[in-house]
Parts: C-alpha cells; structure tokens; sequence
C-alpha cells in the first residue's frame, strides 16, 4: 500500500484515525480499550491506532503471515493470519472499536453480509464497526476514464448489480471469489438496518481517503 509516496501514506491512515474519533464522538462511548484491524495489511492504519490509543489492546488480522509478522514485531500488537473464505473466518471477541478497510471492496454481496455479521458479533455491547466500502465516487472514477478498477466486461457487471440492487460486484480475471465491489450508501444503511439491535452511528462519502466512503455502525448494549 505504500507505493512509493510517503506522504500519501501516512494520509491514508491519518483519515481513518479521523473517521474513528468522530464516530467515537458521535455515538459517545468511551474510549476503546480493545481494537481490531482487520485486513491491517502492513499496518497503514494500525500504526495510528496505536499512536492515538496507547493504552488499548490491539489486535490485526489479515491472510498475509509476512505482513502480521511485522505487525507483531515492529509494534507490538496481537496479530494472526485469517482464513480468506469468510465462512471458515474466527476473530477475536470482546472488541469496542473495529476498522475494516478496503475489504469488503473485494467481496460479492453475500460475503460482505456474512463478514459484516460476523464482525459484529465480535463487537462487545455498544461496540463499534467502522468498515469503507466502494460508493458512487468509484463509479464516477472509472467511468470518466481517470481510474481503471477493472477489466470492462468486470465493470460492466457491477454496473448492473449496482443499478439492479445497489451492489455490483464482478472476480478480477482469473480469479474466483475475489474482485471488485461497488455498493450505494442507501444499500449498507438499509442492511444495517435489517440486523437486530445495531445502529448507524455515522455514514460519509469518501471519508477514507478521499475515496472510500465509510459506515459505522454500534451494536446494541446489554438493554437492547
């Protein structure tokens, strides 16, 4: 993720620390004192969570052994290599803040309301989920010839998912089960919404790097 531009870099992950503390803000929980990365890669993000919540435990997760390697050597955190099929996926419970960035960017639509449920479960009572999604922008970014996501018959699917049902999703060639993602921000709330004792803390559009748009959500406390 680094590709060369420090500057950028550290950008990325400063915009999700921001995203974070609004939504902490918001939803007016306390400070969190167990963290999860998930799909941390090399730590772009997770780097900023340890800076700005010294005394929370932190954990990543990603399907990379190199890269949760250096997570664990390099700072610290708790970290583990992930099963990639979602239904074969085990996480850490017990967590007040989760990130999921550009993740469910890759996942066709059942995979993407399997993770999330799954994630949430992994969230203590009034947790939050914070997760960046492929919106609108995305489509304005390739289709006005800037940005290549991928191949055009790929493209031309997820169009018609998205237009269809607010989600399109269509593999990278010659891979199965891993692609590209575009959802509508009405789809995400109205699932969001369709989960038991889980609410929409915060929904803006490329929040993440002036890209992704991104959703958090809060699972129900212990009074529903």
């Amino acid at each position: 993720m680094y590709q060369g531009n420090l500057d950028h870099y550290f950008a990325c992950g400063e915009s999700a620390l921001r995203v974070l503390q609004s939504a902490i803000s918001l939803s007016g929980v306390p400070l969190p004192g167990s963290i999860l990365d998930f799909g941390a890669g090399a730590g772009r993000v997770t780097r900023w969570l340890k800076g700005a919540f010294p005394d929370s435990r932190i954990h990543a997760r990603d399907v990379r052994p190199q890269d949760m390697e250096f997570l664990r050597s390099s700072m610290g955190v708790e970290s583990a290599t992930v099963d990639p099929d979602v239904d074969l996926l085990e996480l850490p419970g017990g967590q007040d803040l989760i990130w999921v960035g550009s993740v469910v960017t890759h996942l066709a639509e059942r995979r993407t309301r399997t993770l999330v449920q799954k994630l949430l479960a992994a969230c203590n009572p009034g947790g939050l989920l914070a997760v960046s999604f492929h919106g609108r922008y995305a489509i304005e970014r390739q289709d006005r010839g800037g940005f290549r996501y991928i191949h055009d018959a790929g493209w031309h699917e997820i169009l018609s998912g998205y237009s269809s049902g607010g989600y399109g999703y269509a593999d990278y060639e010659g891979q199965v089960g891993y692609g590209i993602s575009v959802c509508s921000a009405p789809w995400f709330v109205q699932f969001a919404q369709s989960l038991d004792a889980v609410t929409v803390v915060l929904l803006s559009e490329r929040a993440w790097d002036g890209h992704h748009d991104v959703i958090v959500m809060r699972r129900g406390d212990d009074r529903g």
